[in-house]
């Protein structure tokens, strides 16, 4: 996403994926579509007609001059819309979402710098049905351009808060019947000897820094993922969207024991 000059409250949303969805999610105002006349993918058609069908203006310009609105390096695809910015949701309407259910799930992200990182957990998060992902500020990125591109389409499917004091908002989930689990290397116990039943926190923390001591003490249970011999380390969100498989497939296991291996269906 990159801000529009001379607009103080559009952004630019670009890739085929992320317009599209934002067209179909109808969540946020777009007031243009800019398709460029070298064509924009297999998807074009669908989202020309999502366009027409939400009443969005369609512009068709050179790739050079879509590149110019969204940046040199961006991978628009083709395809960009002047859309109203996403901003952060309440981070007390996502948790009292989440409490409201016997199976709440939320991922908690501190110390994750790449933003890609960051809009890839808001993806998988969003693919395992969490209620929300909640994001810390201390060395943590935001919703930015390449995050929301690397969510591709998931900001619009699933909130997404800041939270500064993630210690004191731990501890008020934990009042309200969470389990907070942490991913830690370090942890002797594995990513699958846990139980997932009920209200969880998933805490997890980015490479480098990992989660900082208060935030590890604050869980209640520690899990790593195991790695061969010669590898000194897994990517963050790969680490997270493993963990949070190991709760889908834990659930839908105890939904129905005696086929725990069907395959998810599409929504």
């Amino acid at each position: 996403m990159k801000r529009e000059e001379g607009g103080d409250r559009q952004e630019v949303l670009y890739g085929l994926h992320p317009v599209l969805e934002a067209l179909e999610a109808r969540t946020r105002a777009i007031d243009r579509l800019f398709v460029s006349r070298e064509g924009g993918g297999h998807n074009l058609g669908r989202l020309l007609r999502a366009a027409r069908e939400a009443g969005v203006p369609v512009t068709h310009l050179p790739r050079e001059a879509l590149a110019r609105k969204v940046g040199a390096r961006a991978v628009h695809q083709g395809v960009a819309a002047v859309v109203a910015p996403s901003g952060y949701a309440d981070v007390e309407e996502i948790c009292a979402a989440a409490a409201a259910k016997p199976d709440g799930l939320l991922v908690v992200v501190e110390g994750v710098e790449d933003p890609r990182n960051v809009g890839a957990i808001i993806r998988t998060a969003a693919a395992a049905g969490a209620q929300g992902v909640i994001l810390g500020t201390e060395h943590t990125a935001g919703i930015t351009p390449g995050a929301a591109k690397t969510a591709a389409g998931a900001l619009e499917r699933i909130p997404v808060a800041r939270e500064p004091a993630l210690g004191k908002r731990l501890a008020a989930l934990k009042g309200c019947g969470f389990r907070v689990v942490a991913l830690d290397p370090r942890a002797r116990f594995t990513w699958d000897g846990e139980s997932y039943s009920g209200r969880v926190v998933l805490l997890a923390g980015g490479e480098a820094r990992g989660l900082r001591r208060g935030l590890l003490q604050a869980a209640d249970a520690r899990v790593s993922l195991p790695l061969a011999a010669s590898v000194e380390s897994l990517n963050v969100s790969v680490a997270v969207g493993a963990f949070l498989y190991e709760v889908v497939r834990q659930r839908r296991s105890a939904e129905d024991p005696e086929n725990h291996d069907r395959r998810l269906e599409r929504p």
